[in-house]
């Protein structure tokens, strides 16, 4: 982890851009591209413990952002799709891959029979019942019409989980970041999003 100091605001406003994760003042700044946490000169025991969880999540999701999810497997669906479509066509390209095992089709589908896999605000998180991928990757699915996902629900963000035996306890971080977007706000802008670029970005960033 990097720390920069700047001496003044008027450093800060000078600024085009912000490298930085995240923006820590004593004084009421504007926020540029990243986000600013307002302390004050001797912080309680409560602000510095909010600014130990920021530290500890901005920390990981560029991390997580950058080393399991990638633009070969992310979909925007516009059109009409049931979930054995959705999984059929998601399965079909990780085998043509070679990144997942030949039993990983049937374990995903077994998975979503025993209980549903939405965790709520519209996002799904389909994974197999067994570590099936040859390396650990996100598929990341916006779905603005939404997909029925049985018992009445509908998914517009989903997240296909193919997570191998070699990196199975670094990978749990990923569901703190899916926690992270569980909110309206995150998952409205997240799905206006047309690419991974621009989902890769806000992700980043989401409140």
């Amino acid at each position: 982890m990097q720390l920069t100091t700047l001496e003044s605001v008027r450093d800060y406003e000078g600024l085009a851009q912000i490298a930085q994760d995240f923006v820590i003042s004593t004084v009421k700044v504007n926020e540029k591209n990243a986000p600013v946490v307002l302390v004050a000169p001797f912080p309680t025991q409560y602000q510095l413990e909010q600014l130990g969880k920021l530290v500890l999540i901005d920390r990981t999701r560029p991390y997580m952002l950058n080393k399991y999810f990638d633009a070969d497997h992310f979909m925007v669906i516009n059109e009409p799709l049931t979930q054995a479509e959705l999984f059929d066509r998601i399965c079909s390209q990780l085998e043509a891959e070679d990144l997942v095992e030949s039993g990983f089709r049937a374990s995903l589908q077994e998975r979503e029979r025993i209980v549903s896999t939405m965790l709520g605000e519209g996002i799904a998180l389909p994974h197999s019942l067994a570590l099936l991928a040859r390396r650990t990757l996100v598929y990341t699915v916006l779905a603005p019409q939404g997909i029925d996902w049985g018992n009445g629900e509908n998914a517009t963000l989903i997240f296909v989980l193919a997570i191998s035996k070699a990196d199975y306890e670094e990978a749990m971080g990923l569901y703190d970041l899916f926690l992270a977007l569980m909110n309206e706000k995150a998952s409205r802008s997240l799905l206006a999003c047309r690419n991974f670029t621009d989902f890769k970005a806000l992700a980043r960033v989401a409140p």
